[in-house]
This record gives C-alpha cells, sequence and structure tokens, in this order.
C-alpha cells in the first residue's frame, strides 16, 4: 500500500506586474520637475500623456506616467494663476501712479494690442474720417503757403500749418489725436506744380491697424481734389481705384 505524500508544496507565487521599461515616462516626470518653466511644461505633459497611452496599450504600470502628468498640470496652473495675479496687482498699482509717465507709456501700449470692440472701432471709424478731413484742410492751407503752390509729404509739416486758423493747443490735440488713432495715415506721390497751376498731386490714405482694429474696418483715402474716398475689406490701392465717396 502506497503511502500518501504529506510534504508541503510551495505556494503558488502569482507574477510581478509589469514594470515601465519605456524612457519616455521617466523623462516626462523629470521634466515636470521644472514645469514652472512654460516650455519644459509643456512637453512634460505631452510626453506624459503619450507615455500612459503606450503603457496601457502594453499593460505597463502607469504610475510614473501619471505623476509626471500631475506635476506638470499643478505647476503650471500655479503659474497661470500666480501671474494673473501679479498681472492685477500691478495694474492696480499703475492706477494709482498716474504721475509715473513711463508706466502709463507701458500699459498704453499693451492695451493698444488688443482688439476693439465693436462700438469702440466705430468711433475709431468715425474720429480717423474726421481726421483725414482735416489733413485735407491741411494741405490747402500749406499749399497756399508755398510759393509753388505744391502740397507737401511731410506729416509732420502738415501738423505745424494745421487747419486754417487752428490755434496751437488745437494744434497739439490735432497730433495727439493722430498718434493715438488706430489707423496710419500716409501721405505720397507729392509732385509740386508751376507758379500758378493746378497740377500738384498728392495721395492720402488711412489704413487700420490690426489687430487693433477688426478686418472689416473701413478704409479712408483721399487725393487733390479733397474727395475722401472709402471701402471697406480691401486695401488702400481698393479704395484709391473703387472707393466709395463719402456723403
Amino acid at each position: 500500500m502506497e503511502s500518501a505524500d504529506l510534504s508541503p508544496r510551495p505556494s503558488p507565487v502569482s507574477a510581478p506586474a509589469a514594470t515601465c521599461k519605456d524612457p519616455i515616462a521617466p523623462v516626462a516626470l523629470g521634466l515636470s520637475i521644472f514645469a514652472f518653466i512654460p516650455p519644459l511644461g509643456i512637453a512634460a505633459v505631452v510626453l506624459g500623456h503619450v507615455a500612459e497611452k503606450r503603457h496601457h496599450a502594453s499593460s505597463y504600470d502607469t504610475s510614473v506616467a501619471r505623476a509626471a502628468l500631475w506635476i506638470a498640470y499643478l505647476q503650471l496652473a500655479l503659474i497661470t494663476l500666480t501671474a494673473v495675479v501679479l498681472w492685477s496687482l500691478f495694474q492696480h498699482l499703475a492706477q494709482g501712479l498716474p504721475g509715473d509717465a513711463m508706466l502709463q507709456h507701458f500699459l498704453r501700449e499693451s492695451d493698444q494690442m488688443s482688439t476693439l470692440d465693436p462700438a469702440s472701432a466705430q468711433e475709431a471709424e468715425f474720429n480717423a474720417q474726421a481726421l483725414v478731413y482735416q489733413l485735407v484742410a491741411s494741405e490747402e492751407q500749406v499749399r497756399r503757403q508755398n510759393d509753388d503752390g505744391s502740397y507737401t509729404c511731410q506729416l509732420n509739416q502738415l501738423l505745424q500749418a494745421g487747419p486754417t486758423d487752428a490755434t496751437d493747443a488745437e494744434k497739439r490735440d490735432f497730433a495727439v489725436r493722430l498718434r493715438q488713432s488706430p489707423y496710419i495715415f500716409r501721405i505720397s506721390g507729392c509732385n509740386p506744380g508751376s507758379y500758378g497751376n493746378a497740377v500738384a498731386v498728392y495721395t492720402l490714405t488711412a489704413v487700420p491697424i490690426t489687430p487693433r482694429m477688426p478686418s472689416d474696418a473701413a478704409i479712408f483715402c483721399t487725393d487733390q481734389t479733397g474727395v475722401v474716398l472709402t471701402v471697406r475689406g480691401g486695401t488702400s490701392l481698393d479704395c484709391l481705384k473703387s472707393g466709395r465717396p463719402l456723403s
């Protein structure tokens, strides 16, 4: 009679979980430590997502990739929040320092990079149209002052001449409005005429500045005739060739 085998049997050992053999996850984790530097933070997020997808497909452990994503996202969120708070404090401080000309100039330059809302853009168009008419009047003033009856292509000379009977304060206000306008005013093609002959010519265009003005903002143009034309969604050449006269 055979005896039963009562010797202890070894307990089964479960297979260890697959570990990460992909180098992308450790790289993402290393970059996530420096995620406060935006380019490195973005790279850590991208590599972390790539590593996580590859690990899911290969049944690898995703803990390293997830850790990289958490660290990167948290640091990027913290940096973004800090930047918003600092910018708000900076603007609040600037409003309390109206006499600081350099600071106010910086804020105006930053504001000029943002697109105007529809109501402000329409007001800017009306102001640009009025400035064009004032420049036309200034050109006629310069022509009457010149012995050869010529116009000028120098905007500074027009600002000095100013419209007829304009005071010094009005001339200064005119120059400020030109500088602050979201339009570029350009005078070209000046051709002096002979004495007493009405052959002197010039071309004046007012083109909206993007992104300050919307893409369909009005363009204004005129010449020695003084008739102001306008066109939308084109160029200054379109205005000169096929512009609609303002009523």
